[in-house]
């Protein structure tokens, strides 16, 4: 005991420094904080959280970012490693169905997670089960072999004790060919390849250009299930803020990062618009794409080698919509509307829309026979700003698209609307060209060689969704405790 309390000592006079108040950084600040380490955040906007927000407005909540959550260990994990019980904090609640899908031909399929309902489901359209089981089989092994390497160590860091088996068992061929050609591969009907191809924009990226290893996407969302948090995800962010102030984390808000000041290739402090921070350890949470500005560096990243953006709209309606809590409605051109984004990088000219409606499993969200929704479409990132009639032509686009299913939007029935564009993640966010995964998926070096959590210069980590491991809340949070790790065997 005497050992741990003089360690914690020792770390006491280590001063850290996390730039950006994302889940990665306020997850990292709780980690570091509670084993002794003396921790300031900072963050450029008015509250934390970084693409994790929220919006109120008249009895109206919205999530302006993540609307699920998956692997719901990883967030106990986090409350585990601060001595918290996650339960005594949030409350989690699983959906099923996870989705509604519904296609041009008017039908509608909902993806349950429970094998017999989803059975029924893939009868309803002649796909065989087999081909599901399939998927599932393939998608196992890829996260079993995935958790014992690259979720939860740094690149190049994997360990030496991974057992013959696991390497055996591990689809190779299957997990790098395109995902597109293993989605066509196992599954036969039209209506699930579209549901399956569907998961790579999930982390901004084409079908067509992503291995197919990423099939650990929707075997993850299956196995574990897809969760929501009672009042909110934000709610998520609002605990948390208060674990750092219990933890003794000084939170610096309003602030922008303008330098990180480097001395003989080793980390000084920060020069901020409140002035500097001396630290010997900073933590970039913000995306990786802004360390070249912090440097005083030319940046020459290619704006073709970013994940996409999207455009939002978030709509408080006087009337009860009849969606489930997940819906996405797709286009009638799924090829060219995939064309669109990755190919012409515009905003398709039939955009396949989510629409969260979180009123159907949460009624605290909005007022009494009321419905808050929001409503997203993918879009290129771009470093043009998005004008007024880019953003009416995107909005009438989904709108109309929304008629397919029967919802009219009426003016009558709107008391609240918000809008975001390519243009607010950009400014808000501080996301190259808006894009909002960092870097795509795209091939065997970005989807395996995510960029680091140490940097070369000593002193300097990263963390967040555009670092190693890559993007989603889980992930996130598996960054966090590589980084944390890795400052903890450092220092």
């Amino acid at each position: 005991m005497n050992g741990k309390i003089e360690n914690m000592a020792n770390r006491s006079n280590k001063k850290v420094v996390i730039i950006g108040a994302g889940l990665g950084g306020i997850s990292t600040a709780l980690r570091l904080s509670k084993i002794g380490y003396k921790v300031s955040i900072l963050e450029k906007n008015e509250s934390l959280g970084g693409k994790i927000t929220s919006f109120k407005s008249k009895g109206y909540k919205f999530d302006q970012g993540p609307s699920l959550i998956t692997l719901p260990k990883h967030f106990e994990e986090l409350f585990d490693d601060i001595d918290e019980n996650i339960n005594d904090h949030l409350e989690l609640i699983k959906l099923n169905p996870m989705c509604r899908y519904f296609f041009e031909d008017g039908s509608k399929i909902d993806y349950f997670s429970s094998l017999d309902l989803m059975k029924k489901e893939l009868d309803k359209i002649g796909e065989d089960f087999e081909n599901f089981y399939n998927f599932l089989s393939i998608g196992s092994k890829i996260y079993e072999l995935s958790e014992k390497t690259f979720l939860n160590f740094p690149v190049g860091k994997f360990p030496s004790n991974i057992k013959l088996n696991n390497l055996i068992k591990f689809p190779y061929l299957k997990s790098i060919r395109s995902y597109q050609s293993l989605v066509d591969k196992t599954f036969s009907t039209k209506k699930f390849k579209q549901i399956f191809e569907r998961y790579p924009t999930y982390v901004g990226s084409s079908p067509s250009n992503t291995p197919g290893m990423f099939f650990i996407i929707p075997y993850i969302e299956y196995a574990f299930g897809s969760w929501y948090i009672k009042g909110g995800i934000y709610k998520l962010i609002e605990s948390l803020e208060k674990l750092l102030i219990k933890n003794n984390v000084k939170i610096i808000k309003n602030c922008t990062v303008e330098k990180i000041e480097i001395s003989n290739n080793e980390v000084a402090g920060v020069k901020t618009s409140s002035g500097h921070i001396d630290a010997k350890i900073i933590i970039n949470n913000t995306d990786v794409s802004n360390l070249d500005d912090f440097k005083n560096k030319h940046s020459n990243q290619n704006i073709d080698n970013f994940s996409l953006s999207g455009f939002v709209i978030m709509l408080g309606l006087k009337k009860k919509i009849n969606l489930k809590h997940h819906n996405i409605i797709f286009s009638s051109d799924y090829k060219k509307e995939f064309n669109d984004l990755f190919k012409r990088k515009t905003f398709p000219d039939d955009p396949t829309i989510y629409v969260c409606n979180s009123t159907y499993t949460d009624k605290s969200v909005a007022p009494e026979n009321c419905s808050n929704l929001f409503i997203m479409a993918n879009s290129p990132a771009t470093h043009r700003a998005w004008t007024n009639d880019d953003t009416e032509y995107a909005k009438k686009k989904i709108f109309k698209n929304l008629q397919k299913i029967n919802i009219n939007i009426e003016k009558s029935i709107i008391e609240v609307e918000k809008i975001q564009t390519p243009t607010y993640f950009m400014s808000q966010h501080n996301s190259f060209g808006g894009s909002l995964y960092g870097k795509n998926s795209h091939g065997i070096i970005n989807s395996f060689l995510r960029h680091p959590n140490k940097e070369k210069i000593k002193g300097l980590y990263n963390v967040g969704g555009t670092t190693h491991p890559g993007g989603g809340t889980p992930t996130v949070i598996k960054s966090s405790k590589i980084t944390t790790n890795m400052i903890k065997n450092d220092y």
